[in-house]
């Protein structure tokens, strides 16, 4: 292949994610939701259960494919030593619009328990910063999610 048709297939966006690929980034999806969960040392069951529904509305799975996949999360996430694992397939592979709406879980999750711990923003900025999302969409979606679960700053 030429230089140029190499470059060009480069820079053409991804079409078709292969299955095994597919399932490694419900898993990166599902092991960074996690790990905001744990980011403030504390796992509670509103957290568990955001994280439920991203993945159920995300992935559009069934509850049992939903628990499966959330066990399998935790089990990967547990033996992770870095976030780069999970962002770089993210990166690689997820469109625009999947990895904002992986901010918008986070978010989520990070809410769930009607705090906002510092850990758990700096994780929203890392993941973002590592997936390639700009700052503004960052704090654009965070004031989205503010104003749908009615979290506001004490």
């Amino acid at each position: 292949m030429a230089l140029f048709d190499r470059i060009k297939a480069a820079l053409e966006p991804k079409t078709a994610v292969p299955a095994d690929v597919e399932h490694q980034l419900r898993l990166a999806t599902g092991a960074l939701l996690l790990e905001m969960c744990r980011a403030d040392f504390k796992i509670l069951p509103e957290e568990r259960q955001s994280i439920a529904d991203s993945i159920k509305k995300t992935f559009k799975l069934s509850p049992d494919e939903t628990r499966e996949l959330m066990a399998e999360a935790e089990s990967e996430s547990e033996c992770a030593v870095s976030l780069q694992i999970y962002t770089s397939l993210i990166a690689d592979y997820s469109t625009t619009e999947q990895k904002l709406q992986l901010i918008q879980d986070l978010w989520q999750v990070a809410f769930a328990d009607g705090e906002l711990h510092a850990l758990e923003e700096n994780l929203v900025i890392r993941v973002a910063s590592l997936i390639n999302v700009s700052a503004k969409s960052v704090q654009d979606i965070r004031k989205q999610v503010e104003i749908e679960t009615g979290y506001s700053a004490r």
